[in-house]
């Protein structure tokens, strides 16, 4: 069962739903695919809430479907896990036992200009105690930062949070946590009906600098699952001995800092956004939301055959600031300067904020397009 929802729905993942009759909510975004001519599934809210009650595996596009969830599913227990995993501080507060040293506090975003900069310790992160995506994080080194982010803050967070509903990106509380220091990794995850996780994507987040908290590239690997799988794993098979979930997807973005995984955020009854989820459709062949829908199990041995030394990406191409509405992703000139362009989806939307996203290879002789990618200027790459 799918609830599509803005800001991005692939062609691919429309396609899975038409050839498996997947039921689908009919909603504004749905109802517009039907209109350009896709034979969506769609059931009313009623029909949707009575085939949840005999399926009870969900999988919401994006946070913007959260609502609905709230709003019209019959399912209070349900609701209390997505507030529970939503909320940053609730969410701290539930690992507090397994990261006792680990320092965070919540402060109204009204009250954040009263902070006295000589009381905090840097580095830190700032972040709404809601969000998505990258909007309103700052990574602060000292006090001429944490002014910079707290001026930007009051003059331009207001405006990214109107993009989304305040249960997507909370505009009244931000986090304040220690910076954790490590690589970044994102994992897509669900747990079972007896409440067992099951791993389908680990990523490697990786950034141009310290300073970057973009998401350009997210690169995946055998090499990845065999040094990750089972930290991760076990950060689950704990966590839920805590929240008790069954039947329910997430996404978990992750700092490792040599001896354990530390979550950053979990994303409730979804994987990773702009449908970065499907790079696992390059890797095994198979659709990690049919595999949630369906039950799926394989290894990483299933998982990679065949592909074991190459690296699969996934890039975020963010459309550049100030571009002209007209002006579009050059595709040519892009799939040109990269190894292996596995898929390429350019967005004609100008206010996504994404010019395109893309699904790349890349071999050992040629791991130095990494920092390629995490470098290019946008710009050169509209026409």
């Amino acid at each position: 069962m799918l609830i599509l929802e803005k800001p991005y729905v692939s062609e691919k993942l429309i396609q899975t739903a038409i050839e498996n009759n997947l039921p689908v909510l009919r909603n504004a975004m749905s109802e517009k695919l039907v209109a350009d001519g896709y034979a969506l599934n769609l059931y009313d809210d009623e029909q949707f809430i009575a085939e949840y009650q005999k399926r009870h595996r969900i999988y919401t596009m994006s946070e913007n479907a959260l609502g609905w969830i709230v709003e019209k599913l019959p399912d209070e227990e349900l609701k209390k896990k997505i507030e529970l995993l939503k909320n940053k501080a609730t969410f701290r507060r539930i690992c507090q036992d397994m990261y006792p040293d680990f320092f965070f506090c919540e402060v109204a975003i009204k009250d954040m200009g009263d902070i006295d900069a000589s009381t905090l310790h840097f580095p830190l992160v700032l972040k709404p105690s809601v969000g998505f995506l990258s909007a309103g994080v700052y990574v602060v080194h000292n006090a001429e930062e944490w002014k910079a982010a707290i001026d930007d803050i009051q003059l331009n967070f207001k405006k990214v949070g109107e993009q989304f509903p305040e249960y997507v990106v909370g505009t009244q509380n931000f986090l304040i946590e220690e910076y954790i220091k490590g690589e970044e990794y994102a994992v897509d995850a669900y747990f079972d009906e007896k409440g067992e996780p099951v791993i389908w994507n680990i990523y490697h987040h990786r950034f141009a600098n310290e300073s970057d908290t973009s998401d350009r590239l997210y690169c995946s690997s055998r090499k990845l699952y065999d040094q990750y799988e089972k930290p991760f794993m076990d950060f689950l098979i704990q966590t839920n001995k805590v929240i008790g979930l069954r039947d329910f997807p997430m996404h978990i973005e992750f700092r490792y800092d040599g001896k354990k995984a530390i979550p950053i955020e979990i994303n409730p009854l979804r994987f990773a956004g702009f449908c970065l989820n499907e790079l696992q459709t390059h890797i095994s062949g198979i659709h990690p939301i049919m595999a949630y829908l369906n039950n799926i199990h394989i290894t990483k041995e299933e998982m990679w055959k065949g592909k074991e030394n190459d690296t699969y990406n996934f890039l975020v191409l963010e459309r550049p600031a100030g571009a002209p509405k007209e002006q579009m992703f050059d595709s040519a000139k892009f799939t040109s300067s990269v190894m292996d362009v596995l898929e390429l989806r350019p967005l004609a939307d100008p206010t996504a904020g994404v010019a395109a996203t893309a699904f790349t290879r890349v071999d050992p002789a040629h791991e130095a397009e990494f920092d390629f990618i995490l470098n290019l200027d946008m710009k050169e790459f509209m026409k």
